[in-house]
C-alpha cells in the first residue's frame, strides 16, 4: 500500500501529489498534517492515473471539521468507492475524513462518476459535475441529505440506481438533453424537492421507484413539445398530472 503526505499551508490548504509508479487499483493511504494534527484517509487509485489532483480549501481551524471545497482534477473515470466515506455499502462512518467535506466540485476531464464514489458525504451542500461526465453510478452520492439543488449536465446519459437517494434537503433538480435512463431510486426519498426539470426531448426511461417518495407537489417540467411524449411514457404516465411545459 502506497502512502502519500500533504502538509496543510496557513490556510490549511494542501495538495497530494500522486506518484506515477503505484500498482493500478490499489488502496491508498492520504495523510494530511497541520500542525500537530493529522487525518487519514483511504481511497482507491484509479487504473490510470491521468495527472489527477485533490485539492482542498476551508479553515484549518478544528481540522479537518472546517474543510469547505474539495476539487478533484482527473482525466478519466472516477473508480468505484475512490473518495467513500465508509469503509463498506452498509457503513455509516460520519467520523470519517470524507464526511466533513461541504462541497464537491469535480473538474473538466472526468468522464465517469463510479459506484459509491461519494457515498455517505453526509456534510455536502453542493456538488458541481462538468459537461464531460457521461454516467453517474450507483450510490454515487447516496446517503447524504444535505444537498440543495442538483445540475446534472447534458453529457450525462445515465444516472444508476440510488445516485441520489435521501437528498432530503435538495429543493430543485435539472436535468439536461442528454439523458437516456435513470434507473431505480436514483432520486428516491427527495422530500422538499419543488421542481424537476428536464431538457431532453425524448423522454428517458425511468422505472417505477426511480422518483420514490418524492415530495407529493413537486413539478416536472420538459420541453413543450414534449409534454405529451413524457405523460404517456412508460412509469413517466404516473406523473402525468404534474408534468408541465418548461
Amino acid at each position: 500500500m502506497a502512502i502519500y503526505t500533504g502538509v496543510a499551508d496557513a490556510n490549511g490548504d494542501f495538495t497530494i501529489p500522486f506518484s506515477t509508479t503505484y500498482t493500478g487499483g490499489e488502496k491508498i493511504t492520504v495523510t494530511a498534517e497541520k500542525g500537530a494534527a493529522s487525518k487519514s484517509i483511504d481511497i482507491y487509485a484509479p487504473s490510470s492515473l491521468g495527472g489527477a489532483v485533490i485539492l482542498f480549501s476551508g479553515d484549518a481551524t478544528n481540522f479537518p471539521v472546517n474543510l469547505g471545497t474539495m476539487t478533484v482534477s482527473i482525466d478519466g473515470p472516477i473508480p468505484t468507492r475512490a473518495f467513500s466515506s465508509a469503509t463498506s455499502s452498509a457503513s455509516t462512518d460520519n467520523s470519517s475524513f470524507f464526511a466533513q467535506i461541504k462541497h464537491i466540485e469535480i473538474s473538466s476531464g472526468a468522464t465517469s462518476i463510479g459506484d459509491r464514489a461519494f457515498y455517505n458525504w453526509i456534510q455536502l451542500e453542493s456538488v458541481i459535475i462538468p459537461n464531460t461526465v457521461t454516467s453517474i453510478g450507483s450510490y454515487s452520492f447516496d446517503a447524504g441529505g444535505s444537498i440543495q439543488s442538483l445540475n446534472i449536465p447534458d453529457s450525462v446519459q445515465t444516472i444508476g440506481q440510488y445516485a441520489f437517494r435521501g437528498q432530503s434537503s435538495c429543493t430543485e433538480i435539472n436535468i439536461g438533453s442528454g439523458i437516456l435512463s435513470i434507473s431505480n431510486y436514483a432520486f428516491a426519498n427527495l422530500s422538499a424537492c419543488d421542481t424537476v426539470t428536464i431538457t431532453a426531448l425524448t423522454p428517458p426511461t425511468i422505472e417505477t421507484l426511480t422518483f420514490n417518495n418524492l415530495k407529493s407537489t413537486c413539478i416536472f417540467k420538459v420541453p413543450a413539445e414534449s409534454v405529451a411524449a413524457y405523460q404517456a411514457a412508460p412509469n413517466w404516465s404516473a406523473f402525468a398530472s404534474r408534468i408541465q411545459a418548461i
